[in-house]
């Protein structure tokens, strides 16, 4: 049940990332672009159920500047349908290595589910990776029969013989007096 669980946590970790992490990356660290619709017919994709946090944002076929090229690309976000449609252009920005995409910015919501969901990712590795305890069942606490709690098996009696120190001084050294 624990791996189920674990599991779907990743699996929602990443719709979360999908959604929010990478339009924030591509808000702090991307590189600006104004993105317009890209040609006389532009193709939406239609949003899947009810993003940020349970769904995926619809995409729309777009083009921006980089540099001095044009790339045509899929420009992500909330409300991009409507944005893109309307033919004005709008702020947008890119992850470097990630060609092709595009992400509008996010909203305040979005910006915090972009902090959580690489939580989420690693909360439900540890679900899925974690060792599990196990429970002994019908065992007496891990006594295991001995119960005089003695580490020693030798028995309790010191006869003092042996070759070990017994504490005083042995004669060894200079007797701490003081001199001149």
């Amino acid at each position: 049940m624990r791996r189920l669980l674990g599991l779907l946590f990743i699996a929602y970790g990443f719709l979360l990332a999908v959604n929010t992490t990478f339009p924030l990356v591509a808000d702090l660290s991307g590189e600006r672009v104004t993105a317009g619709p890209s040609g006389d017919s532009t193709i939406c994709s239609a949003r899947l159920l009810a993003p940020p946090l349970a769904g995926i944002y619809s995409n729309c076929d777009a083009s921006w500047l980089e540099g001095a090229q044009r790339v045509n690309g899929r420009l992500v976000g909330a409300d991009v349908a409507e944005k893109t449609l309307s033919g004005t252009e709008v702020e947008a920005a890119i992850i470097e290595g990630m060609d092709g995409y595009a992400f509008l910015p996010p909203t305040g919501l979005e910006r915090v589910a972009g902090f959580a969901a690489p939580l989420v990712v690693i909360f439900g590795l540890v679900l899925l990776f974690a060792p599990r305890k196990r429970r002994r069942r019908g065992r007496s606490h891990g006594h295991h029969g001995d119960h005089d709690h003695d580490d020693d098996d030798y028995g309790d009696s010191d006869d003092g013989g042996g070759w070990g120190d017994s504490g005083g001084d042995s004669g060894g050294g200079d007797g701490g007096g003081g001199g001149d």
